[in-house]
């Protein structure tokens, strides 16, 4: 008898390892090379299909652009970037893809327009894995290697372009949000951020991403698992909500669509309880009729006030 449970027991064992791995193997696995957007740029870019085909791009469009490579503050690790200078003594912005995505997708292309249109300076990184920049494993690490390429970003505005810390920000959406945030917070010399529909908790947007895809939440800690043996990665080492305790005083700016069916809205409303209670300075708008990342698409003029706002206001150190 004991034989037979000890048996079962270890049959159970290794499908649920067996399944935890195909979890992880499915969604951390990243598209490199830009997609459907690879070929766009800031001087050239549209949205073709989906429910924004016909969104008037122009007024966001940036025809001064350069292609730049830097490094990640990760040693091996090369990025790819466009680089569109602003207004003499105007500070500057690192703006953030989200997953699977690169610097060519319209959702920060709008974003990136708006900054420059009002004289800013941007560096658009592609994070490794995707766009032009390096491959490692081709997996997404959900912001725990990926913000060293926003950092890097960070580091190549300052010395290229002789920056002082204070007068470059960080901007992100999605996968790229979260990742902004965890940079934020390991790096305190960054004085202010912004994000767009990110994530606060890395366990729970697992156990959502797995429910999501139809998977069952009890694969989490197996695929977590995994991410240590096969990927080599601990996914919860660093945790985007720290930016909130660790900002010091550093402003943060959070935007959330209500109607978010990709990543929770909850997320950005733990940021904002966390902030009340630790005293954070955070700004957060939820505006209704928004789902992920679409609030510079439906709301572009406020969408730009709001943004190029707070930058103006929280890079003005010297």
């Amino acid at each position: 008898m004991m034989r037979r449970l000890a048996a079962l027991a270890i049959l159970l064992l290794t499908i649920y390892l067996g399944a935890s791995y195909v979890v992880y193997d499915k969604l951390s696995r990243v598209v490199h090379g830009g997609g459907e957007h690879a070929a766009n740029t800031p001087a050239n870019f549209t949205i073709p299909d989906g429910e924004w085909k016909g969104f008037d791009c122009r007024p966001f469009h940036a025809d001064h652009f350069e292609r730049v490579r830097f490094r990640s503050r990760q040693s091996g690790i090369m990025l790819a970037g466009f680089y569109f200078p602003g207004d003499s003594g105007m500070p500057a912005v690192v703006v953030t893809h989200g997953i699977s995505e690169s610097k060519g997708d319209p959702a920060v292309l709008v974003p990136a327009g708006m900054l420059h249109r009002a004289g800013f300076s941007v560096l658009m990184p592609d994070l490794r894995n995707h766009g032009d920049s390096d491959v490692d494993d081709g997996r997404t690490t959900i912001g725990n290697r990926e913000y060293l390429d926003v950092l890097g970003a960070w580091d190549w505005l300052r010395a290229a372009r002789k920056l002082a810390p204070g007068r470059v920000g960080l901007y992100g959406i999605s996968l790229g949000a979260g990742t902004t945030l965890i940079a934020f917070a390991e790096e305190p010399r960054v004085p202010a951020t912004f994000v767009d529909s990110p994530y606060s908790n890395l366990k729970t947007i697992i156990r959502e991403e797995l429910v999501r895809e139809h998977y069952p939440a009890i694969l989490a800690d197996g695929a977590l698992l995994m991410a240590r043996l096969v990927g080599h990665v601990d996914l919860l080492a660093h945790s985007p909500a720290a930016a909130v305790t660790q900002s010091r005083g550093r402003p943060i700016y959070v935007v959330h669509g209500l109607e978010d069916e990709r990543i929770a809205f909850h997320h950005s409303k733990d940021l904002e309880a966390l902030a009340r209670r630790t005293g954070a300075r955070l700004t957060a708008w939820f505006p209704a009729g928004t789902g992920h990342v679409d609030a510079a698409l439906k709301l572009p003029a406020e969408y730009a006030t709001r943004l190029t706002g707070f930058f103006r206001e929280s890079l003005a150190g010297p």
